[in-house]
């Protein structure tokens, strides 16, 4: 094999997205350019070879949350490969929302070499820190050039990627300055691919997983503040930990609830398993109905916190001790600054406390009698809501928060877009999303991305329910140009409320119409037909829920990618909504 610039290229891109591979990696998306050219040669051979699924996309912000979405669903890394310059900037969207939910996702991206630094070469920035504020780790190849990166140094840079997302997950950029000569002809490509084949292909990687030992003091300190025969709640937020380790996760939480018969609040997003005991349906209403009135001693909360101002008002002026449980997640996630915080999970936590507490191991306790009253308040409020949500067809974004998970298929994933969606979801699903799979934006809570990454859900999740308001979407529409992207298994619900409608909420008291329309709501005026068929997405608007019913039944038999519109009025949504919460929770 000849020892030539463009050779080494291809052999050292080679070798790092095998590695790669071996360490997880399944799916990458591939965005356009020339600087990247060996590395995208080499995922097009790995393609054929079937180790590894290569999508492409033309805009490096959709690719970040595209890749996002696929880590999410299926728990394991997935790579973006992005040209120099401004590429990367695009990237750090997508970043920022994989740092706060901890999900793995590499970044690969090409750069210059060293000597074209600081000099004025065309497409030549500072790329190597653009991700650096949100990245677990920012690593480099040799500066010089990938061609002058040694076997061990590419193998020392997968163990360091291997470690870090093994303790504590997140985005990972790995710059690669590329020398040139870019391209590699055919006769070059077939011996260093033979050479590859025989020298690295099937060499075995040694994993370098490394065991998580919880500080003991800590756990002291914790665990001795835990009385599990006072009484208790606890509090489930948005699920941060792998997908994989969900059902662990699961009998964890099982375990905990046998030993203290504590009622348990589960935000959609937890993960909770529909069938655990103690769940309180409606605890949202619950709690801004009778926050004054809960008699509890402790609050255990597992996770970050859920997208509830009343929770928080709630843990704001609450008087018992609160311990917050995170998996591997090492930041401070208590806005309250109430809690003890342990970091290393559940299952360690409960594993320990277990062991710590023998005579728990078997004792299964009853209900205590807060469980029993809250879960008994949660039951009315629900037959208030059937009568209300069944009085009538006409659509609004809380009756969707209520009646949709009860007709899509119970199995079936959904994930929830930022903004109004989460929060009527939380208020108003009333457990509904815990029978199947549920994701959300709740690491940074942005609507950036919203179509890409439910997109990536999809290619590993399906059918998968995109519920979305109107300007969350169209902010994201480059999600369509996607490889593939019409043919997922994709049922989008996209709410028409011409607007933010959670700026309504908040805003219309204090400003006019026109102030509204545009400072907040930034209404557009979009022919929603045409636009998918620019796309060439299948379409269909209904006007009451009889027809939505209809319309999901045959979203999932067409197994491509739809839009379900449906047009909310705002005005009336507001009306409604304050009629009803004011029946339950009093004014």
């Amino acid at each position: 094999m000849t020892s030539s610039i463009e050779c080494k290229n291809f052999l050292r891109s080679l070798q790092l997205l095998n590695l790669l591979i071996q360490i997880g990696v399944e799916n990458l998306i591939l965005c356009p350019g020339s600087r990247s050219a060996p590395l995208a040669i080499a995922a097009g051979e790995l393609n054929k070879l079937g180790l590894i699924n290569v999508f492409n996309s033309i805009d490096e912000r959709s690719a970040g949350f595209h890749s996002l979405g696929i880590s999410a669903a299926s728990g394991n890394l997935s790579l973006v490969i992005t040209t120099s310059g401004t590429a990367v900037s695009n990237l750090l969207p997508a970043a920022v929302e994989a740092d706060r939910s901890c999900k793995g996702i590499i970044f690969l991206t090409a750069d210059r070499p060293l000597r074209l630094k600081d000099c004025g070469s065309n497409q030549t920035v500072n790329q190597e820190e653009f991700l650096s504020s949100v990245c677990r780790r920012v690593l480099s190849t040799n500066l010089n050039g990938l061609h002058e990166t040694g076997d061990n140094e590419i193998l020392n840079l997968v163990q360091i990627i291997e470690k870090q997302i093994s303790t504590f997950p997140g985005p990972i950029h790995l710059n690669i300055p590329i020398d040139k000569p870019l391209d590699i002809s055919l006769f070059n490509k077939k011996n260093v691919l033979e050479f590859f084949k025989r020298i690295y292909l099937n060499k075995k990687y040694v994993s370098q997983k490394v065991q998580m030992n919880s500080d003991k003091d800590n756990f002291l300190e914790i665990s001795n503040n835990l009385n599990v025969d006072e009484s208790g709640i606890i509090l489930v937020g948005p699920y941060q930990g792998s997908i994989n380790e969900l059902s662990s996760f699961n009998k964890s939480l099982d375990k905990l609830q046998e030993i203290t018969g504590w009622p348990v609040f589960a935000d959609p997003v937890s993960g909770v398993f529909s069938d655990l005991r103690g769940l309180v349906v409606n605890w949202e209403l619950v709690l801004r109905k009778n926050k004054n009135f809960i008699n509890s001693y402790q609050l255990l909360r597992l996770g970050p916190m859920s997208s509830s101002i009343e929770l928080e008002k709630f843990l704001t002026i609450f008087e018992g001790k609160q311990i917050l449980i995170k998996e591997k997640n090492f930041r401070k996630l208590d806005p309250t600054k109430k809690a003890f915080e342990y970091e290393f999970g559940l299952t360690n936590f409960i594993n320990r406390f277990l062991a710590k507490s023998l005579n728990y191991q078997k004792k299964k306790k009853s209900l205590t009698k807060l469980a029993f009253d809250l879960i008994k308040e949660g039951e009315q409020i629900s037959k208030t809501l059937k009568e209300k949500m069944t009085n009538n067809n006409q659509i609004t974004e809380y009756k969707i928060a209520n009646l949709v998970p009860k007709i899509w298929p119970a199995e079936n994933s959904i994930m929830l877009s930022a903004s109004s969606p989460i929060r009527d979801w939380l208020t108003f699903s009333e457990n509904g999303t815990l029978t199947r799979n549920c994701f959300s934006f709740r690491g940074a809570s942005g609507i950036d991305g919203t179509l890409s990454l439910a997109l990536g859900i999809s290619r590993i999740k399906n059918p998968l329910l995109l519920v979305t308001g109107d300007l969350a979407f169209i902010h994201d529409i480059n999600g369509w140009l996607i490889e593939n992207s019409i043919d997922m298994n994709l049922t989008i619900l996209l709410i028409n409320n011409n607007g933010g409608n959670i700026f309504n909420r908040i805003y219309k008291k204090n400003l006019k119409e026109d102030e509204l329309k545009k400072l907040f709501l930034m209404p557009k005026e979009i022919n929603w037909t045409k636009l998918a068929e620019g796309y060439r997405v299948k379409f269909k608007s209904v006007a009451n829920f009889k027809k939505l019913r209809e319309a999901l039944d045959w979203s999932i038999s067409i197994q491509k990618s739809v839009i379900i519109k449906v047009d909310v009025d705002p005005e009336n949504e507001i009306c409604e909504k304050n009629a009803l919460l004011e029946k339950i929770i009093g004014n």
